[in-house]
């Protein structure tokens, strides 16, 4: 017996989950590259986080994974690419945020069903939003911006990577939150984070709401101030920033995150193995470590609890469409 199949016994263990886990071990699996569609292009976190997942397994189990962007639409191309592909257990997607939160809630026609198309693998990694202004906009809180945007209505202006991501409706979930009219504020959407952080940096726009990546060190060098995290809980990064919910917004939650799932009909035993193998990965500290260089955090858990996950991230969105009329068409 291979050092994979040995591997692939030991870790489904035993009980009732040996029989079919026992059963994919002797049919060879995988006995050819598994394909992850990325549906962004190479270089951020939803392509890099996979990658690292996909590394470990090479190099500690001997899979082949390849990953394959296909960007476009916002992800929802490489979404309907898997989709449409055969659920043999030889083709996985990387869920967003995007993808399995904001636009089922937004879209008002969606060429794919989030619960029913796709079968979930389990959360890769989340990263918590942090909100910014420069060091010459004298607020030093999130109710204090508030009260500033209250004070002078259709002046201040924010940015973000597009219009629909996490960091637009993370902004419009605090106007919305504290009584204020969307136009209260002027949003200005860019072509992606790096831009609109430019933007803040240069004094086009006044504050936004952003993963903190590139804008790590501007804070640390204290060109711009963080006034709140939209975690649950502080950042260890950034222990003395409070939360949103710590700042009078109770339950406000806007999370980067991404997941993995297969073609809806995946047989099981197959989804099981990937999601003990994706949380082996994500359990090894050297993982972990990779995927914090990404700003972002490694989670796991079952299959459920991603749905129930998403399905939660949903609702929040849809949420805020209703009560604002944001809709993403």
């Amino acid at each position: 017996m291979t050092k994979t199949r040995r591997t692939i016994l030991k870790l489904l263990g035993a009980g009732a989950v040996v029989g079919p886990a026992r059963v994919v071990a002797q049919q060879g699996y995988p006995s050819r590259p598994v394909k992850i569609i990325v549906p962004y292009p190479a270089g951020g976190p939803y392509d890099g986080i996979p990658r690292i997942v996909s590394q470990y397994l090479s190099e500690r189990h001997g899979w082949s994974v390849v990953i394959e962007n296909r960007a476009g639409a916002s992800g929802l191309t490489g979404v309907m690419a898997a989709k449409q592909s055969a659920p043999d257990g030889y083709t996985l997607v990387v869920t967003t945020s995007s993808t399995h939160g904001s636009a089922p809630a937004l879209k008002s026609s969606l060429p794919y069903d989030p619960w029913k198309d796709l079968a979930p693998v389990t959360l890769l990694a989340d990263a918590f939003l942090v909100a910014l202004v420069r060091k010459d906009v004298p607020v030093t809180s999130i109710g204090e911006l508030v009260s500033l945007i209250r004070a002078k209505p259709g002046e201040l202006n924010y940015a973000s990577g597009g219009y629909a991501s996490q960091h637009h409706l993370a902004s419009a979930m605090m106007l919305q939150q504290s009584g204020l009219k969307q136009d209260d504020a002027k949003h200005v959407p860019f072509t992606g984070l790096a831009p609109a952080l430019y933007a803040l940096i240069g004094g086009n726009v006044d504050f936004m709401i952003t993963t903190t990546g590139a804008a790590a060190q501007y804070i640390d060098r204290g060109d711009l101030r963080a006034l709140a995290v939209t975690s649950p809980k502080r950042s260890p990064r950034f222990p003395d920033v409070p939360t949103m919910a710590e700042s009078g917004f109770p339950g406000f939650q806007v999370l980067a995150w991404c997941g993995l799932a297969a073609p809806a009909g995946t047989p099981e035993p197959i989804l099981a193995l990937w999601n003990r193998m994706a949380n082996e990965a994500l359990s090894d500290p050297g993982v972990a470590r990779k995927i914090a260089s990404q700003d972002y955090e490694p989670r796991g858990g079952t299959a459920a609890a991603y749905t129930d996950f998403f399905s939660r991230d949903i609702e929040q969105y849809r949420r805020l469409a209703e009560a604002t009329g944001l809709k993403d068409d």
